[in-house]
């Protein structure tokens, strides 16, 4: 007949299933791996000629770095999570470029550090590009100005107008530029558009357009052109004006009207 275990024996044999049962997988720390692989990330990124404070890069890059060696448990090799870093670059460099910018006074950042950022913000450009625009002129960077220009192009509210002082399509509806905050006056809207000579030529193509215009006292101007207050159809995503002839502009239109309704 089996000997019936003892309830010390029971526990004895309890105890190392319960050992395994709480031992659990170890994964590599990522954090502490980017302690030791920075100065590699960052020359692998090509980031290093920006000379960031190492506390800074380290906050800047744990995020997409963390992400870059995932959940492992074997330790990858430096190159293998920069080429992951890299496989999208655009994107790693616009999101480093918005950390810094978040980071870092703007007054403060260095000649390298201001370039970085005015090349690699695209889609923030929006909002960034007034604090770029205030310091790439004042340091005298017209080559900086030029490529803000190219990318607000791109990936900015462009314009119908583009603003006399600062050169960038930016000119917002209430005559305001966005970039360099300068206010245009309807007289600079409707020269900068050539607008009288748009509306003397709308008889050819849009004699009743032309007529509205004249009768309302207003119109409105689109990046295709003016168009009747009747016929407009506002769009979240398009910039237009709201111009106001003066009398004289409508005295001129109508006479041009009338010579040519009577013909």
């Amino acid at each position: 007949m089996p000997r019936k275990k003892n309830d010390e024996e029971e526990e004895e044999e309890e105890e190392p299933r319960r050992e395994k049962k709480a031992k659990k997988e170890k994964y590599v720390d990522a954090e502490k791996l980017l302690d030791e692989y920075l100065e590699e990330v960052e020359v692998g990124l090509g980031i290093s000629h920006l000379n960031l404070d190492k506390e800074l890069l380290k906050e800047i890059l744990k995020e997409p770095f963390i992400s870059a060696v995932g959940q492992v448990k074997s330790k990858p090799k430096a190159r293998t999570i920069i080429n992951r870093l890299n496989a999208s670059r655009d994107e790693m460099m616009e999101y480093l470029a918005v950390r810094i910018v978040r980071e870092v006074e703007i007054g403060k950042l260095t000649d390298d550090q201001l370039e970085f950022l005015v090349v690699n913000i695209k889609k923030p450009i929006v909002d960034l590009a007034p604090q770029l625009y205030a310091e790439a002129k004042k340091r005298g960077r017209k080559d900086l100005i030029d490529i803000l220009q190219y990318n607000w192009n791109l990936f900015g509210l462009r314009s119908p107008v583009k603003c006399p002082r600062c050169g960038f399509e930016a000119v917002m509806p209430d005559y305001s530029c966005r970039v360099c905050g300068y206010s245009l006056s309807t007289r600079e809207i409707k020269e900068a558009v050539n607008l009288m000579s748009q509306l003397e030529e709308m008889y050819s193509y849009d004699p009743e357009g032309l007529k509205e215009i004249i009768t309302s006292g207003y119109l409105i101007y689109l990046s295709t052109g003016p168009v009747p207050p009747s016929r407009f159809n506002p769009s979240n995503s398009e910039i237009f004006y709201e111009i106001t002839l003066t009398s004289q502009e409508k005295a001129q239109l109508n006479r041009l009207y009338n010579i040519h309704h009577q013909v």
